[in-house]
């Protein structure tokens, strides 16, 4: 009797609990595992399908401006729309981003301009740890501002110009070693300039078609310190003979470099580099050109409220439309600082130093700018913004330009 007891004693949670209809849960018992495979899952819930985030984060800003410029040419009050918008979608491996900006600008005189109108789009993809590549694209239209400094007296309306340029690279890291593989390739074509009598001059022979290589080996020799090894070689082809010198100015240049590279975790970089450029041209009757190439670059960012930047770069150009040039060596400085006063106020100042001789003929240009900037947060989506410039410029054997410029505003931004 008490066996019998125990043994309903025992049983009696089992016999207490719920019937559960779909078995308990074992290979033997369980109504999913022993249904008709051919048939769907009766007992399964189906999760409704949710639309959680857009496919792209949408960033965007409108800068609104007045400016003030003063020069030889008088005093000029124009006002400016500068806006700007940026597409980005973020994968696990890569991210693809499409943009557009653009430079509106109206005078008091009446005189409307697009100073520029740009559609860029860029991509980066990961294959591993050690292997990545990227493609850029980019199209723009603009217009210079007749009285810059750079056209005569006598222009009515500078020439648009559109130009169009792809870029792609793949980087790939070999232990110490890392290599990169660059491609390019680009199209500008200007149109008339406009004179104050309202006659034209065709500008064909500046329309220029570009296609580039290059690749770039770098060895860490240190966990901080890189050697390289970069060159490239570019062709670029004219659609007409230059007017001047009667002959076409299509050449193949070449450039080659070798150089450090020093990071201080995010405190400092360094870059500096020796190189040699030369310009071989297609025509027979037109002297190649030779340079020695100096590049460098500084960035220090002491804490997160300052960050120093200097650059210094030589670069082999086209002479553009200085006539019975053929071809434009050019060296440039510049140096910018940014400083976070506190959450509200972040302030700005760069200055700027180019050199430009040109091959064939007995002119130089030289330039320089300084220039002071603030940006004061008014709420989460309103800044004030204040900039001051001055820049002089000198082509010899003519004087030297000066120019002042005030500009004022606000950027409304996300």
């Amino acid at each position: 009797m008490a066996a019998a007891a125990a043994l309903v004693a025992i049983a009696a949670p089992v016999l207490a609990a719920e019937f559960n209809p779909l078995g308990d849960g074992s290979d033997y018992n369980n109504a999913d595992l022993l249904r008709d495979e051919t048939t769907g899952c009766e007992n399964c819930q189906q999760q409704p399908t949710e639309w959680n985030e857009p496919p792209f984060e949408i960033d965007w800003q409108l800068g609104l401006r007045g400016a003030v410029t003063e020069g030889d040419g008088g005093t000029r009050v124009e006002f400016l729309a500068l806006p700007e918008v940026t597409l980005t979608h973020n994968t696990m491996r890569g991210s693809y981003a499409v943009g557009a900006s653009s430079e509106l600008s109206y005078d008091l005189d009446g005189n409307a301009r697009v100073g520029s109108l740009t559609l860029d789009s860029s991509a980066t993809y990961d294959f591993d740890a050690v292997t990545s590549a990227g493609l850029k694209g980019s199209f723009t239209l603009s217009q210079d501002d007749a009285s810059d400094p750079d056209y005569a007296d006598n222009v009515a309306s500078a020439p648009l110009v559109l130009s169009g340029s792809v870029e792609g690279d793949v980087r790939r890291e070999f232990g110490q070693f890392e290599g990169e593989l660059r491609a390019n390739a680009g199209r500008t074509v200007f149109g008339e300039t406009t004179y104050d009598d309202a006659s034209t001059a065709s500008n064909d022979f500046q329309n220029t078609t570009v296609a580039g290589l290059g690749s770039r080996l770098g060895y860490q020799m240190t966990p901080g310190i890189t050697a390289f090894v970069d060159g490239e070689a570019n062709y670029e082809a004219y659609d007409e003979a230059s007017p001047t010198l009667l002959v076409n100015l299509d050449n193949v240049t070449y450039e080659g470099r070798a150089g450090l590279n020093a990071r201080v975790l995010t405190v400092l970089e360094l870059e500096g580099s020796l190189g040699f450029g030369y310009r071989d041209f297609g025509d027979g009757s037109l002297d190649d050109f030779a340079a020695v190439l100096y590049d460098g670059r500084a960035i220090f960012r002491p804490d997160e409220t300052l960050t120093l930047t200097g650059t210094f770069s030589t670069a082999l150009q086209s002479p553009g439309t200085t006539s019975g040039a053929t071809a434009k060596l050019t060296y440039a400085a510049t140096g910018e600082a940014a400083y976070q006063v506190n959450p509200w106020l972040r302030l700005r100042g760069s200055a700027g130093w180019s050199e430009a001789h040109y091959q064939g003929i007995a002119t130089d240009e030289y330039k320089w700018n300084l220039g002071v900037g603030a940006d004061y947060l008014l709420n989460e989506h309103m800044d004030a913004t204040a900039d001051y410039t001055y820049s002089q410029s000198t082509t010899t054997p003519a004087a030297a330009v000066d120019e002042q410029r005030l500009m004022l505003g606000l950027t409304i931004h996300r």
